[in-house]
C-alpha cells in the first residue's frame, strides 16, 4: 500500500498536515480518487489550488492534471537537492572539485526565485 501525505504551507513557512491517505496502489486511478475526495472536501467551487508541489511520482503528477486543473505541477526542492547530491557525487572526482561544485550548487539552491 502507498501512503499519500497532505501537507500544507503558511505565508510565514511553516507547514501543517491536511490529510493522509492508504491507497491499495500507487497507480493512476488511485491517485485520482484520493485527490478527488481531498478537493470535494476542502474545497469550494469559487477556490481552487494554485499551486502543487511533489515529488517525480508520474502517476501522481497526472492525477494532479486532471483533478486540479489549471494549477502549477512543481517539483520539490529538497528533493532535487537531496537527488544532485547523491547521484553527482560519484561522477566528480578529486574531492576538492566536488566540494567547488557542492558550493556553486548550494549557491543556486539558496537563492529565491520571484
Amino acid at each position: 500500500m502507498s501512503l499519500l501525505e497532505v501537507v500544507g504551507i503558511t505565508s510565514t513557512g511553516l507547514t501543517f498536515f491536511v490529510a493522509f491517505c492508504l491507497l491499495a496502489t500507487g497507480k493512476e486511478n488511485s491517485f485520482l480518487w484520493a485527490l478527488d475526495r481531498l478537493k470535494w472536501l476542502f474545497f469550494r467551487v469559487d477556490s481552487y489550488l494554485r499551486v502543487v508541489v511533489c515529488d517525480r511520482d508520474i502517476a501522481l503528477m497526472n492525477a494532479i492534471k486532471i483533478v486540479f486543473l489549471g494549477a502549477y505541477n512543481l517539483l520539490c526542492r529538497f528533493l532535487i537537492d537531496k537527488n544532485v547530491k547523491t547521484k553527482c557525487k560519484m561522477l566528480i572526482h578529486p574531492r576538492e572539485t566536488w566540494d567547488q561544485v557542492m558550493q556553486a550548487w548550494g549557491s543556486v539552491v539558496d537563492c529565491d526565485i520571484v
